[in-house]
């Protein structure tokens, strides 16, 4: 069935492509160049590899996407226990479990999607409910993992029962109204299930554009009565192994099953939904979430609010309207009648015609800065970086790169999808979510640690640091020129400026060859170094 929908989707949106363009090869995958192959994976992975780049080149977009849509899941909480049992400490092992698979993990697309929908169904352990509690962690990433290509209400049920993010917006052990003590159900998921989750906040067309009243003024999607019924359905569930409500192991760390229903403990009056019907007094706990979800999952809203969180995470900061549409109708329908099939959603993504040329035709405005965890990643995936151990001791990132997995500050993500940079880009009204974590501090932040990790050595590094692996720069660095068609290639998509070309050709004079291999492997560290923490490297187009 999945197979059959991929490449139902995929027909449809090569097709789709082609017509909007003359250079159907261009979108079809045909005759790729291993520029656009890069390009490519570096929107649809935690970074390109030679060996990648060459199959896409092969086979082309459409094929590696069928391939990708078909591999096993990559599964984080196996490796999490391994390390685990190997003495590493356990957030240390969560760090190192994320790290691998995003690295070496064969399943490139699904974990790349995976870490989106982390920034959009955020829990974190920068929380204090959360701090503790590496393995939950680890499993809810799992969740992610394993529906990051399945259905969006399935995503979303799954979501609301994990006890990961129970914790995290508190309806983990939500009561039932007592008018006795004024104990009133906690509103945090209830409002965040709508207003981060599935619809936003205004009422939107299916371009993302937002609906206008009589006066030329928003309308809310939602008001305090819906967040205060919604908070009355998520009453009654707390773990999965409570013998009852306030009694039993609830395992913190070690379960991974969803929360459990206690019928006593659930609101079961009457209730109100989003779209006006009302849910009748004395059902169970799961009929009424059941009801509930199925209400925020049919809300027409959905299709164009996560269209565009994908992506502006995925692709560009300021997608078109037609793009966001295209995807909200593919949403709506994956060409076989199946509404939140997010395997068609994101090939459609992918293979969209301003996904793949909207760099050619908006040179200004089109693209993305690249969040600074994945700017690391992909240095790291393009050299095969590898420690002494096999362990990937890249260690919590936040200091550093202000973003680590699953530690965003809070249920906002690391940045808002609707940050605007002070200056010309919010003058012309354009966004540019990623700009909220480049302050001056932390962009010197990010290029002192990725300097640091490119002159790291197997001779300076420790058992569990990783390691780039620039040999193959050492047999060409003789030649500059060569490395840098090398480096274009692998690190840039093939989009290196004449500037920035002169300035590493420059930067590489400066290191004479005496033709042997440590003065040509400091021609390649420079080399990568000017690359690396230049703009050009910092940016997705």
């Amino acid at each position: 069935m999945r197979r059959t929908v991929a490449a139902t989707t995929l027909s449809t949106a090569v097709a789709s492509a082609s017509a909007a363009t003359d250079n159907s090869k261009l979108l079809g995958g045909t005759l790729l160049d291993r520029g656009a192959s890069a390009r490519f994976l570096t929107q649809t992975t935690f970074g390109p590899t030679r060996a990648e780049i060459d199959r896409v080149a092969l086979i082309g977009r459409d094929l590696w996407l069928l391939e990708q849509l078909g591999k096993t899941a990559t599964l984080h909480l196996p490796r999490y226990q391994a390390l685990l049992a190997q003495s590493a400490s356990a957030t240390d092992a969560r760090y190192a479990a994320w790290w691998e698979i995003a690295l070496t993990a064969p399943d490139q697309l699904r974990q790349r999607v995976a870490f989106a929908l982390s920034e959009i169904f955020v829990v974190s352990d920068a929380d204090t409910a959360l701090n503790d509690r590496p393995m939950q962690l680890t499993a809810y990433y799992d969740l992610l993992v394993r529906n990051a290509f399945g259905n969006f209400r399935t995503l979303l049920e799954q979501i609301a029962l994990s006890p990961a993010m129970g914790l995290f917006l508190s309806h983990l052990g939500n009561d039932k109204p007592d008018p006795v003590s004024g104990r009133r159900p906690d509103e945090n998921f209830a409002r965040e299930a709508m207003q981060l989750f599935s619809i936003g906040l205004w009422q939107l067309n299916r371009d993302g554009s937002p609906i206008l009243d009589a006066k030329g003024e928003q309308i809310p999607t939602y008001d305090l009565a819906v967040i205060e019924n919604y908070a009355r359905i998520y009453t009654g569930w707390t773990w999965a192994h409570r013998t009852s409500w306030g009694r039993g192991s609830n395992q913190a760390d070690e379960t991974e099953a969803p929360m459990k229903a206690f019928p006593d403990h659930h609101d079961s009056d009457s209730k109100v939904l989003i779209d006006g019907s009302v849910l009748p007094a004395g059902q169970t706990p799961e009929q009424d979430l059941k009801a509930a979800l199925d209400s925020l999952f049919k809300h027409a809203n959905v299709p164009p609010f996560i269209a565009r969180q994908l992506i502006i995470k995925l692709i560009t900061s300021n997608p078109s309207p037609a793009f966001i549409e295209r995807i909200a109708r593919v949403f709506e329908n994956n060409g076989l009648g199946v509404r939140g099939d997010l395997g068609a959603v994101v090939t459609a993504i992918f293979l969209d015609p301003e996904a793949r040329l909207g760099f050619l035709s908006d040179q200004t405005v089109y693209g993305k800065l690249k969040e600074p965890l994945l700017r690391l990643s992909q240095l790291l995936r393009a050299f095969e970086a590898r420690s002494r151990s096999g362990v990937y001791g890249v260690g919590r990132t936040q200091a550093a790169y202000a973003q680590a997995p699953l530690g965003a500050n809070s249920v906002f993500n690391f940045f808002s999808p609707q940050f605007q940079q002070p200056g010309p880009i919010k003058n012309a009204g354009y966004y540019s979510p990623e700009f909220q974590l480049q302050t001056e501090t932390q962009g010197v932040l990010i290029v002192d640690n990725l300097g640091k990790r490119i002159a790291l050595t197997t001779a300076t590094a420790g058992d569990n640091d990783p390691v780039l692996d620039l040999g193959s720069l050492v047999a060409e660095a003789a030649d500059s020129a060569a490395l840098l068609d090398d480096l274009n290639v692998l690190m840039l998509g093939g989009s290196m400026s004449a500037s920035l070309r002169d300035i590493a050709s420059r930067a590489i004079a400066l290191m004479p060859d005496a033709g042997d291999e440590a003065s040509r492997m400091k021609r390649a560290q420079i080399a990568v170094t000017v690359i690396a923490v230049s703009p050009e490297y910092a940016v997705q187009r």
